[in-house]
C-alpha cells in the first residue's frame, strides 16, 4: 500500500496544491484507478492484460471542483494508469483513457470507478484467457510509451447529421464533441433555445454517450428527456430546434 500510495503521489504531483480545500483529492482518484486496474487483471500465456478504459464518477460537488482542470486532470489520470501497468509489468491494449463524470447519486468526497478491456478498434473485448491468448506477441506492450502514445485508440466509426438550415454531417472519434450556442463548441446551433454549453459526446468504454451539460432546455432523444444516454445506431437526438441523427457504420 506504501508503495501504491508513493506511486500515485508521484504522478500527480501538484494537483493537491492547485486544488487546495477540495474534500476529494487527485491522488485519492489516481489510487483507485490503480487499485482497480490490479483488482481486474487477466492472466494469458506470458503476459498480464489489465483494463486499460476507466470511467470515474463524482458527487455533484467534487465534479464541480474539479471541472475547470478535468480534461488535464484525465490525461495525468491516464499517464498514472500507464506508468503504474509499466511499473508492474502488466499490458495494456490500447493507450489508457480516464473519463471523469458526474454521479447524483454519490455523496462529497465519495467516487466510483468502473472499468473495461477495450482494443484499437474502440471495442470492448471479453476478459478471459482464450480471447486474449489470441493477441500478438508484442501487441502493445506498455514499456514502450511513445508507441502507445501514437498508437491511440481509434474509435468506432459514427457519424452525427445536424438537420437544420444548413445540413452537415459531422464524423465522431476519441476527441470529445461539443454541442451548444457558443461559437467554441464543435457543432454550433444558433438558436436561442439552445444553452451556451448545451451537450457533449464522448467515447466511453468503446460507445459513445451524449450528456447534457445541465443545459436549460434539456436534450432529448426519441422523444425522452436525457441526463447521459449511450447512443444507439438511428438514434434522433433534439437540441431546441435542431434535430441530431445518429449513425454508427459499424
Amino acid at each position: 500500500m506504501e508503495r501504491l500510495e508513493a506511486f500515485a503521489s508521484r504522478f500527480i504531483e501538484g494537483w493537491s496544491a492547485r486544488l487546495f480545500g477540495a474534500k476529494l483529492q487527485p491522488v485519492q482518484i489516481a489510487k483507485r484507478l490503480i487499485r482497480a486496474m490490479e483488482s481486474h487483471q487477466t492472466i494469458s500465456l506470458s503476459k498480464t492484460f489489465v483494463p486499460n478504459s476507466y470511467v470515474v464518477s463524482l458527487s455533484p460537488p467534487d465534479y464541480a471542483g474539479f471541472e475547470q482542470y478535468r480534461r488535464s486532470l484525465e490525461q495525468d489520470l491516464a499517464e498514472a494508469v500507464l506508468g503504474a501497468a509499466r511499473d508492474r509489468n502488466y499490458t495494456l491494449l490500447a493507450f489508457p483513457s480516464v473519463e471523469i463524470e458526474r454521479d447524483e447519486d454519490l455523496p462529497a468526497g465519495d467516487l466510483r470507478v468502473s472499468c473495461a478491456l477495450v482494443d484499437t478498434s474502440g471495442d470492448e473485448i471479453t476478459p478471459d484467457a482464450k480471447t486474449l491468448g489470441a493477441v500478438e506477441a508484442g501487441h502493445t506492450m506498455v514499456l514502450d510509451r511513445e508507441k502507445l502514445l501514437r498508437e491511440k485508440p481509434r474509435a468506432p466509426k459514427a457519424t452525427l447529421t445536424v438537420r437544420d438550415d444548413d445540413r452537415k454531417q459531422v464524423s465522431l472519434g476519441t476527441d470529445p464533441l461539443a454541442i451548444g450556442r457558443d461559437p467554441q463548441n464543435d457543432i454550433v446551433l444558433d438558436d436561442r433555445r439552445v444553452s451556451r454549453k448545451h451537450a457533449e459526446i464522448r467515447l466511453r468504454l468503446g460507445r459513445y454517450t451524449l450528456y447534457d451539460l445541465q443545459s436549460t432546455n434539456g436534450t432529448y432523444v426519441n422523444g425522452r428527456r436525457v441526463a447521459e444516454i449511450v447512443l444507439s445506431d438511428g438514434d434522433r437526438v433534439a437540441i431546441g430546434g435542431v434535430e441530431l441523427h445518429f449513425r454508427a457504420t459499424e
